[in-house]
């Protein structure tokens, strides 16, 4: 099952590693699911620690260095799709457009733009119930 990851949840996995964004990070990475993150969602992660980690970069730069090998990295189209329009915030919209276009069948995030918004594919999950599925 492909599982691609938001951007909150990296960060706050870098930032408490033994927090539940983390266990629910660790757990994408592991079978039966096949974790995926796009471009967009990489440089959103670096330029958000400038903004407002400068002090931690290092240790995002270590965290990444260990977990982003397990993840297949996907190119985001630039090309816009119908759907993004069930996204507010515009921002977040080549996200769910790298997610439909790679094809994944679960969207890990703790952003209530996407949690709340009516997209159904790929199913749009939070931490809390991420962690309680059983595969």
């Amino acid at each position: 099952m492909r599982i691609m990851v938001d951007t909150n949840i990296f960060i706050s996995a870098a930032l408490f590693p033994k927090g539940r964004a983390a266990q629910a990070l660790y757990k994408a990475m592991m079978p039966p699911y096949h974790p995926v993150v796009c471009d967009y969602v990489i440089d959103e992660i670096h330029r958000k620690f400038q903004e407002k980690f400068q002090n931690k970069t290092h240790e995002l730069e270590a965290f990444l260095y260990a977990a982003l090998p397990a993840f297949d990295i996907v190119s985001t189209p630039d090309e816009v799709i119908d759907a993004e329009s069930k996204i507010r915030d515009i921002k977040d919209r080549p996200i769910l457009r790298a997610a439909l276009n790679s094809g994944v069948d679960l969207f890990l995030t703790g952003d209530k733009d996407f949690l709340e918004s009516s997209v159904v594919d790929p199913r749009i999950i939070s931490v809390s119930v991420f962690l309680e599925i059983d595969l």
